[in-house]
């Protein structure tokens, strides 16, 4: 695998590539991309339609310099899809679809929505999975695991104030030769590995099958205020996800997970909550577990 990179480094398409990396990292990163920044421009267009990159969050901020950016990215991303096809196929087993849906309403209509998630832990009873909260508001969860077998999960915690959800799949649900083809993600914090502006990362959307989609992405700032929500800070970078994306994994091209997809504007740039907060809400889901144990 690191050959096949290493051949890709070699190509002047690869050199293309990483000058448009750069260029965009410098055009995008001085457009302001707070909450403040937003708002005007989110008034002066109606939002009730959704046409955003990530799930159905984001900006309408728009303009030509926004426009021109958008155009690179996508030049960017044809450029480099060879190596975004090879981390989906080194991190498949990470990669599961979530469906969560409602009870028949009056109305005889079930509400769904459709994210992605990671395999975060395997104890040997349980496989936790990390997704987005926002895509966890209905009763039911089901997940696709990457051998295709579908089953429910249980909702085990959801913070609205990360974005950050966690499910649970019994083992007992399933029978060894599908347990064997999951494998938990290895992951680090972005800044940890000495990531940069303008490095290449890779996300991963499960929308219609687990990891069906691996579209190249830039990497802009270790940590910037999230436009959805001023509270918090989340990795900024650039790429052509779509809905369905929430919750799926942000990886390096070497296939580390540094990331889960939360949001994303119309243009191209798109926020993912860093790996360091997703493992301190696991820490908290297993705090109030331990609690909830020790009180029955």
């Amino acid at each position: 695998m690191g050959g096949f990179l290493f051949m890709l480094q070699k190509t002047n398409v690869w050199k293309t590539a990483v000058w448009l990396l750069l260029t965009i990292s410098m055009m995008i990163s001085s457009v302001p991309m707070t909450a403040a920044a937003a708002e005007p421009a989110a008034q002066a267009e109606s939002t009730e339609t959704s046409d955003y990159g990530a799930p159905a969050y984001g900006t309408k901020a728009a303009n030509l310099h926004r426009l021109t950016s958008q155009e690179q990215v996508q030049t960017v991303s044809k450029a480099l899809q060879p190596v975004a096809d090879v981390v989906g196929v080194m991190t498949k087993s990470h990669n599961v679809s979530v469906i969560n849906y409602s009870d028949v309403d009056e109305l005889g209509l079930i509400r769904r929505s459709d994210a992605s998630g990671v395999v975060l832990v395997m104890d040997g009873r349980r496989i936790y999975i990390a997704t987005a909260a926002h895509c966890l508001k209905h009763n039911h969860t089901e997940v696709i695991l990457p051998d295709g077998t579908r089953c429910s999960a249980a909702v085990l915690y959801r913070s609205t104030e990360t974005d950050t959800g966690f499910l649970t799949v019994e083992y007992s649900q399933l029978p060894e030769e599908v347990l064997g083809g999951i494998t938990p993600a290895a992951g680090a914090d972005a800044s940890a590995l000495g990531m940069k502006t303008g490095d290449a990362l890779v996300a991963v959307s499960s929308l219609d099958s687990p990891g069906s989609a691996s579209c190249i992405g830039v990497l802009d700032q270790l940590s910037v205020i999230y436009p959805n929500n001023p509270g918090q800070n989340v990795l900024q970078f650039y790429s052509e996800t779509s809905y369905g994306s929430s919750g799926g994994a942000v990886y390096t091209q070497n296939g580390i997970w540094v990331g889960s997809i939360s949001g994303g504007d119309t243009y191209g740039t798109c926020w993912a909550v860093p790996y360091g907060t997703i493992l301190t809400e696991f820490q908290k889901c297993l705090i109030e577990l331990a609690a909830q144990d020790a009180g029955q």
